[in-house]
């Protein structure tokens, strides 16, 4: 028989899991009777608590909790995510906090709220329709987003990244620059394709619509043989770039093999640029001028949540680095 738990009990009793644990733990707002009645229903359903949790609780230890949701295939080698995996558990060890991670892949509330054992949660990847209506009944609960809109939210300044990226190619004599970015919906879209318009416009560079270019949400081989499409496309009409923006450094890693395939050299005859972390850019060969995100603030921002601090800048933008590295030359020379 499988191990009865809090949304068993939710469905039983027709109550939020956040309700189930709030009555069984004691804490939160929840009248007598509801709490009676949830207590009962889990005894009758044979609801046995997490003794580890409860020892947790009893001993008051900080238990921090970080949640990526996207799919498994994202989790590793992937700039925003180890990234943020390396700062957090490093930050957490120094801070002597215990750490609860949860790769959520449901699109529902991470089971990490509902277990009720971390004082405070660090979030990247698109925050759910459920996850919304769960912190919009829970606000008091200490959440921090990353990359992503919210509350309390520590997002890299793309938009700005972009547009230094833009200067930097005007500056050394780049005429046709292209970009290729994600889905419109996404924030790392919006923001690079902002700073792409108000660079190009700024330095004089016509933007144009044969030049931007996006992907869907297709993953794995899909999204290579995607991107191969792209470049191919890039270079088959009769304006082709003499640079690319991309984010990440996928885009630009099939770039670097499918481009010398038709007869154009990096960084000879284009240059590339990719918004990715350092070590990313780095692995690579040639290795990849970028526009870097910054893993900072997020767990500063939480520690202040979970004191009952407000943040005295609960939206921050972090501004991104333009790092040159062998992928862009001066069109002067």
């Amino acid at each position: 028989m499988s191990r009865v738990k809090l949304r068993d009990i939710a469905d039983y009793t027709g109550t939020a899991i956040s309700t189930v644990s709030a009555a069984l733990n004691g804490t939160g707002r929840v009248s007598p009777d509801k709490a009676k009645q949830i207590r009962e229903a889990a005894e009758k359903l044979g609801f046995k608590p997490n003794l580890a949790a409860q020892l947790l609780k009893n001993h008051e230890v900080d238990i921090f909790g970080l949640i990526i949701s996207d799919r498994l295939t994202r989790l590793t080698g992937h700039g925003v995510y180890s990234e943020l995996q390396e700062k957090f558990l490093n930050e957490c060890r120094a801070g002597k906090i215990r750490t609860q991670f949860e790769l959520d892949r449901t699109g529902g509330v991470p089971a990490t709220f509902s277990d009720g054992i971390a004082k405070g949660v660090i979030h990247a990847g698109v925050i759910s329709e459920p996850l919304r209506g769960w912190l919009e009944r829970n606000p008091a609960y200490p959440f921090v987003s990353f990359e992503e809109p919210w509350k309390y939210c520590v997002r890299t300044d793309f938009e700005t990244g972009v547009r230094k990226a833009v200067q930097y190619l005007a500056a050394t004599g780049h005429r046709r620059i292209g970009l290729f970015c994600g889905p419109a919906q996404f924030d790392l879209s919006k923001q690079m394709e902002a700073g792409f318009r108000e660079g190009c416009k700024e330095f004089g560079r016509e933007i144009r619509p044969e030049l931007i270019r996006r992907h869907s949400l297709a993953v794995g081989r899909d999204h290579f043989l995607e991107c191969a499409q792209h470049v191919r496309e890039f270079f088959s009409g009769p304006v082709k770039p003499d640079a690319i923006i991309a984010p990440g450094q996928g885009f630009c890693t099939v770039a670097l093999y499918e481009l010398p395939r038709l007869g154009v050299r990096v960084p000879e005859d284009v240059s590339l640029i990719g918004a990715c972390s350092g070590w990313e850019a780095e692995r690579v060969y040639p290795q990849l001028t970028s526009i870097e995100l910054l893993v900072a603030n997020a767990m500063k921002m939480l520690r202040q949540l979970t004191r009952g601090i407000a943040p005295e800048n609960p939206n921050q933008l972090i501004p991104a680095d333009l790092v040159v590295r062998d992928t862009v030359v001066s069109r002067f020379q």
